[in-house]
This record gives C-alpha cells, structure tokens and sequence, in this order.
C-alpha cells in the first residue's frame, strides 16, 4: 500500500470498516425462480451472467446491494456488488460499516487484486490469505469525497471499458480482412488488372503427373480463362513425416543434430517455420526423414488440423503432418496460402477415427486446387504477403495498445487512492 496520503486523510485496516462472511454450498437448488427461493450466486453471477440455479437453504449466507461479494476460493480477486442472493462457497460477503461506501470497497479490491493474489495461500486451489482484513490497510478521504472519487471513476473506468470493448473486436476484423485477401486472390479478382498487361505461359507447364482426379460431385466455381483447377497431389509431392520412436518419448532419440518439429510448432496463422525446439540423434533407425527447405507442412490430425506452415531450413517431423512439395519456391508459397484459404473446408473433410479428427493423403492429393500460371503465381504471392504484412503491423500496435490499455485501469485505480484522482 502507498505509505504517502495527502492533508486529511487516513488509512485503517480493512477489518475496521469491513465484516465478512464465507459463502457455503446450500443442501439443494433449483434451477428455477420459485417464491421463498433466492438466486444462488456463483462466480459467472458476478461476470454478468443471469442465475442459473435458486435456494431456500437458510443456512447459506445472504448478499445484499450494499454488499461486495469477492471470490475466496479458486479465481480468487474478482468481485462485484449489488447483487441479492444467497452466496456459494467460494465467495465471501463483505459488508462495509463505519461509512464506507461499496462501491469504493469494491474499487479498493480491484485495485488490490494483485496483492490478493500474491498474498494467497494453497499449493493448488488458491485461497485468500485468512488475516487480509488485518493486513490490508485501505485510504480514507475525508467526508463527502468517496462519492466524488466513486463519480470520477465511474467515468473514466466506463471509458476505459468502451475502448477495450473496441480493441477486442479488431482481431475478429483482421481475421475477415486475412480470407477476403485470400478469396480475392484465388478468384482472380487481385490480380484482375494485371493480367491484362501481362502474357503467361500455359498452366499445363506445372502438371508433375496425371494420377489423381477430383471427385464429379465437387462443384467449382469459374476461373480465370488462364487458370485451371487441378488435383494438388497432381502438381506437388504431399509424403506424411514418419516417427517410428515407441514409446516417442524414448530420451535415446532426442538431442542430435537434426531439427525435429511438431504440430504445436505450426504458425498460427501460416508462414514461414524458423525455429525448431527439439532435435532427433539418428535418422537411419526409421526415426523421421528430412523435408527441404520451402516444404509445405500441413497438421493432418489432432484440434490443429490443416494448419500450415513452410520449413525455413531443412526439418523432419512426425507422422501427424505432410510435406508438400512443389520443387520451386513461389509455387511452395502460392500452395500454403490456397490451402490457407481453404482450412475450413479441409477441416470438414476430417473424419473421426477414435475421437480423433484427422485426414489422409486420399483426400489432400486429389483436393482441387485453383492453379494460375507460373507469373501469375508469383504476382499472387507477393501481393498477398505484402497485404499480410500491412495486417502484421497493424496487428502489432493493436497488441501494443491493448496492453497500454489493460494497464491504464490499474494505474486510473491507484491514482484514485493514492488521493490524486480528485482534489
């Protein structure tokens, strides 16, 4: 706590202004509103949510709107006032007395949920430290300026919210603007006006081989007249990651020179793969084999499925991914944004075996692909990684201003008690 107070005020501990009660798990709930019946507050209460069950037990401890319920148990720190109803054990009820006002206890806890928290108590389940009354001490101002604190903070805190509020839905507007990149780019409507001044050779150039087909009932949409759609396995190499350790976790395997990935290693959202975090000791056992350079690795089981990413140096991975290999690099990255673009639908495709979705090499090699030629392809790539890299920056400060803002409510908190919010 801050040892400097301005003229008039006063500091006491939290006991002598404040009575608690420990919430307790009533006998028997409903999960309806009944006469005689009160709310049974639980923590999703105190985030806003409407109750969900309701006691008449009257040895559970009731909270009124004067009240400030505080978690005691578990998420310990949150709390909320003005709610009526019977509280649940791993709350507790307090109840300010000798003046103090509830909401400015409630703003004082809020603006200690650090300390509660490092004060707890409890190997695993957290718990309040029982003596916080006595040792925390809370700032008093003098008459008549708890409400003009209160006032001040309800302003500035709603403001702070309303911003949060705003920052949190530009993730969700960057993800949108990401797939309209990506649909632009694979219907050709990115690269419309540059394809008028441009002449490019026949997309047949990329064809490897003509094994697999794309299934008859796969409605596709019309292409530019110098595209085609093929079937992936057709214009690339796609081989699984193979990893023969059993158990995998054999420790005589790991710590060689070769640089072993695995799903979680995967970039969020695509991209290039520049670090590894393990390594494998030996090759020639069946262990792994190594993908080049600009490989294409795509998850192919587990909650991560058809996430992608392009090897930045020479890798192996296991089993639960596939390489993807086009021989020329553009054609590399031009490959990772369409199946970016196309994660959902790869995702549908994914069956249950065991609980487990996943999907094989039948059904990536003949996933149709929309292939434009060669020039076209490179186009492609660099406006879409250039557009990306727009996103990434503007991603980058949103990152950076949401922290500034995820602090400015603690640092609003502890102006207001430290007397400087208002004079």
């Amino acid at each position: 706590m801050e040892n400097k107070l301005p003229n008039g005020w006063t500091a006491c501990p939290l006991k002598d202004v404040v009575s608690s009660r420990k919430g307790k798990k009533p006998s028997a709930v409903i999960d309806h509103a009944k006469k005689g019946y009160d709310p049974y507050i639980l923590i999703d209460e105190l985030e806003g949510n409407l109750p969900r069950a309701y006691t008449n037990d009257p040895k559970v401890p009731r909270a009124t709107e004067k009240d400030v319920l505080l978690v005691w148990d578990g998420s310990i720190g949150k709390c909320a006032s003005g709610l009526l109803g019977a509280v649940g054990s791993t709350m507790a009820v307090l109840s300010p007395k000798n003046g103090l006002n509830t909401k400015y206890l409630e703003y004082f806890i809020k603006r200690n949920k650090n300390y509660i928290t490092e004060t707890s108590t409890g190997s695993g389940l957290q718990h309040i430290n029982k003596s916080l009354l006595k040792t925390l001490e809370i700032p008093l101002p003098p008459d008549g300026q708890q409400e003009r604190i209160i006032k001040k903070l309800d302003t500035l805190l709603a403001k702070v919210k309303d911003a949060q509020s705003r920052l949190d839905r530009i993730p969700t507007i960057l993800g949108r603007f990401r797939q309209s990149v990506l649909a632009a780019a694979f219907s050709g409507e990115l690269t419309k006006e540059w394809r008028k001044k441009n002449k490019c050779s026949s997309v047949d150039t990329l064809l490897k081989r003509n094994e697999y087909k794309i299934a008859d009932e796969i409605e596709l949409p019309d292409l530019p007249d110098s595209w085609a759609w093929g079937a992936l396995g057709n214009y690339t190499d796609c081989s699984r990651g193979r990893f023969s350790i059993r158990p995998r976790n054999d420790p005589r395997y790991y710590g060689g020179k070769y640089p072993f990935i695995q799903i979680g290693d995967l970039p969020r959202d695509g991209g290039y793969i520049n670090k590894h975090s393990q390594t494998l000791n030996d090759l020639g056992l069946g262990v792994s084999k190594m993908f080049p350079r600009g490989t294409v690795a795509i998850a192919i089981v587990g909650a991560t499925i058809a996430n992608t990413g392009i090897l930045g140096y020479e890798m192996c991975f296991p089993d639960s991914m596939v390489g993807i290999e086009t021989g020329d690099e553009i054609r590399n990255r031009y490959c990772e944004l369409f199946l970016r673009h196309k994660k959902h639908d790869i995702r549908q495709e994914a069956y249950s075996s065991g609980g487990q979705p996943n999907i094989k090499l039948q059904t990536l090699n003949p996933l149709p692909v929309a292939f434009a030629p060669n020039e076209e392809q490179a186009e492609i790539v660099r406006r879409v990684e250039h557009q990306f890299h727009v996103i990434a920056e503007i991603e980058s400060r949103y990152l950076h201003i949401k922290s500034y803002t995820n602090k400015l409510e603690q640092s609003i908190l502890a102006k207001a008690f430290r007397g400087e919010l208002v004079s």
